[in-house]
């Protein structure tokens, strides 16, 4: 009885044990589709009635690696589904992980948009899990995983449900969000643009408001600035209003990961390039998007602006809508955010971007994660020593020992101790190419002194949203002091894998005297410094 009474625990918690259940399974009669379909992994093998976990078996649905992957069902009438049961594939298990169950009568946004039942932290490799959704209606049910190249594979869905009374069955109700903000036209359409600059003739600010969601920039239908300090775009919408939610289409083919951080602001001031006006919201890669709404809460303004404060940053946008709160002719109550802000917020914004501190000539900069000793949480195999992430060499490809590897755990880290403290300004990370690419996705870079928690607990330098196989990325970490610089990937069953971690810490110049000193023992220090001088240049 016991034994009975835990296992019912562990499938309400959706903990990951593998299950069984004796319910009635309404998904076999189904209709199957998904957001695009990779070799003979088609939609309808996840409801074949086969549990069946090796892909090669032809039992198990997959997508191509794409962004914000999708699998929906139509249960072909409205039901009351009480629960779902999902298999996962035996082998690349951690994929599955961060999927939402949705299920509703809506097929707007493929269905990916109808109420959440559950959020899939992880499920054992082979094993089946039950995610209880209390009798949520829907005539659909979608599994739905964000995140840029990613893919998702369903060894076989079960609805467990029953038919839903005929007088409670309707449409998918909206959220009391959209009920309560009024959206009109997006007003930012074929509107005046500008940027800090333009990368090429196809990259023009104006293509952010030329009414098309196209997200590759072949396409000549995304703006894009050059690499360089704080770029920024600007829209003009010729006049004042209250903006209750500004729409963002990322690029989806270069470094769809740099808008990562990115602000909107909204305002009529045009000092600082407007970049100085009230903060809207500040973007977020992680999970990886094409499309998001940012809400604005009627901020009022004829600016919008989107900033990117960083280094070496550039700006891509392939479509910015601005959606607003009262129709032409309407009565309109304007929110005025500067009384919502004190003086040293007010100050504070004034001054943003401002304060970015980039490497100049002064500034000396080397790898000195060369010679430090890696360390890791656990080593996968003879192939995936810590250390091979040190080695100065930059081959993405695991067989040839050139990348570490830890086992599938709990938040696996790898660490470098650099041997004696330096101020970090950049740590850079080159992927692995020959395969699981999407497994850096959402790593945080720590930096510091203590070995506390195994250093993990250390300040956070960055979160890598996403780094394309075999390439490299650079982040900033604004000279933060350490001598050991971690790598920790947070969740269940996770695997982590670094081909190459190059740490560049920042020496500044002293600044000589103008004359050489009169005195022995100050000419002494003199030649002393100037020798220095000398070294570092």
């Amino acid at each position: 009885m016991k034994e009975v009474i835990i296992l019912s625990l562990l499938g309400i918690l959706g903990m990951g044990r593998c299950s069984k259940d004796g319910l009635v399974n309404v998904a076999l009669r189904g209709k199957a589709a998904q957001s695009s379909t990779y070799y003979r992994g088609t939609a309808k093998r996840a409801i074949d009635g086969i549990r069946n976990t090796t892909f090669k078996d032809d039992s198990c649905s997959h997508t191509l690696g794409e962004t914000n992957p999708w699998w929906r069902v139509d249960l072909r009438k409205t039901y009351q589904v009480t629960s779902v049961t999902i298999t996962n594939r035996d082998t690349l298990a951690e994929r599955i992980n961060g999927a939402e169950i949705r299920i509703g009568n809506s097929l707007e946004n493929d269905g990916n948009s109808n109420h959440r039942c559950a959020l899939i932290s992880s499920i054992p490799a082979g094993c089946s899990t039950t995610f209880q959704c209390h009798g949520m209606q829907g005539k659909y049910v979608n599994v739905f995983l964000k995140g840029y190249m990613q893919y998702l594979t369903l060894c076989e869905v079960e609805v467990n449900a029953h038919p839903a009374p005929i007088e409670e069955v309707g449409p998918t109700q909206a959220s009391e969000l959209s009920l309560i903000v009024p959206v009109t036209d997006n007003v930012a359409l074929k509107k005046t643009t500008n940027q800090s600059s333009q990368y090429s003739h196809m990259g023009s600010s104006d293509n952010a408001v030329d009414g098309s969601r196209l997200s590759m920039y072949q396409d000549k239908s995304c703006s894009r600035t050059k690499s360089e300090v704080n770029p920024w775009w600007r829209v003009d919408l010729q006049r004042t209003y209250n903006v209750t939610s500004i729409t963002v289409t990322n690029i989806e083919d270069i470094d769809p990961e740099m808008i990562d951080g990115a602000e909107i602001h909204i305002g009529n001031s045009l000092q600082n390039n407007g970049n100085s006006n009230p903060l809207c919201a500040v973007i977020s890669s992680y999970p990886a998007w094409e499309v998001m709404t940012f809400q604005c809460s009627g901020i009022e303004g004829r600016y919008v602006n989107i900033f990117l404060p960083g280094c070496n940053k550039h700006l891509s946008l392939c479509e910015v809508e601005v959606n607003v709160g009262s129709r032409p002719g309407e009565e309109e109550t304007l929110y005025d955010m500067d009384e919502h802000l004190s003086s040293d917020r007010r100050v504070q914004d004034m001054k943003r971007g401002q304060d970015i501190l980039c490497p100049d000539h002064k500034t000396r900069h080397e790898n000195v994660a060369t010679g430090g000793r890696a360390s890791q949480s656990s080593q996968l195999d003879r192939f995936g020593d810590a250390n091979n992430a040190i080695d100065l060499n930059w081959s993405n490809q695991y067989l040839e020992r050139s990348c570490s590897h830890t086992n599938a755990e709990v938040n696996p880290w790898w660490r470098v101790d650099l041997s004696k403290t330096h101020n970090v300004t950049y740590v850079t990370i080159t992927n692995r190419g020959d395969c699981c690419s999407d497994r850096i996705s959402g790593a945080e870079i720590h930096v510091g002194d203590s070995l506390f928690n195994n250093g993990n607990s250390n300040p956070l330098c960055a979160r890598i949203p996403y780094i394309p196989a075999g390439q490299s990325r650079t982040f900033p970490c604004g000279g933060i002091s350490g001598r050991y610089v971690n790598i920790l990937l947070r969740g269940k069953e996770k695997y982590l894998t670094l081909c190459e971690v190059e740490v560049q810490a920042s020496t500044f110049q002293t600044d000589l005297p103008s004359t050489a000193p009169e005195t022995a023992v100050t000419a002494w220090l003199w030649d002393l410094l100037s020798s220095i001088y000398i070294l570092v240049i």
